[in-house]
């Protein structure tokens, strides 16, 4: 009794590991929905969306909150994790300084600034079409994208599923928006730099990180 029998290993506890999911972190100005309700959907068994439980307005306190809940989370960015503070840069009149301030504050913490011009529904419309069109509130925005989505609302669902089939569009678009506004010498990161949406940046860290795992 008590011999171990010829060529039995014992098992070891926690022997089997499952891989470790990617996290991406996101942290919307004021907890938007319309972020969260589009974003959440990206969740997979390679990919963790995890939406920051701040709930700054403005970017530098957006980008405060979220370095505080980073330092409390399993967040690696050495091992692929990336954080995003996905905001708009509307039509404030100090918000050029504002996206300024966040932005060299980030670039500490290995954070990145999503910032669309002039709101977030740029990235929506870019799923239908490629346009430099002015626009002089969020209201024209919103307008124009029910052209295409009917009865849209800031909070309605079903949203991904809907734009789902043209999203490689809408990053092609979006690409040219921003080619669009460099060509014309804006500066990224400001009111100025319009219509335009970086929301593609994620996108793309989305799929190169499903195809690696």
């Amino acid at each position: 009794m008590g011999l171990k029998k010829a060529g039995y290993i014992p098992k070891k506890r926690n022997a089997i590991t499952r891989k470790r999911k990617s996290i991406i972190v996101i942290s919307p100005e004021g907890k938007n929905k319309t972020e969260i309700l589009y974003f959440k959907k990206f969740n997979s068994d390679k990919i963790k969306i995890h939406f920051s439980k701040g709930g700054a307005t403005h970017p530098e306190g957006l980008v405060s909150e979220l370095i505080r809940e980073l330092k409390e989370m399993d967040f690696q960015p050495e091992l692929g994790d990336k954080a995003y503070c996905v905001l708009d840069s509307d039509f404030v009149e100090n918000k050029n300084e504002q996206i300024a301030k966040a932005e060299k504050k980030a670039k500490l913490k290995n954070i990145d600034l999503i910032v669309s011009g002039p709101c977030f529904e740029i990235w929506y419309l870019c799923h239908f079409s490629h346009s430099t069109k002015q626009y002089f509130s969020n209201e024209e925005v919103i307008k124009e994208l029910s052209r295409y989505i009917p009865g849209y609302t800031k909070s309605k669902e079903g949203i991904f599923e809907l734009l789902l089939q043209r999203q490689g569009r809408a990053v092609e678009n979006a690409k040219k928006l921003e080619k669009y506004n460099i060509c014309n010498d804006k500066k990224i990161h400001t009111v100025e730099f319009a219509p335009s949406t970086e929301v593609y940046k994620i996108i793309e860290n989305i799929k190169t990180v499903e195809a690696k795992k």
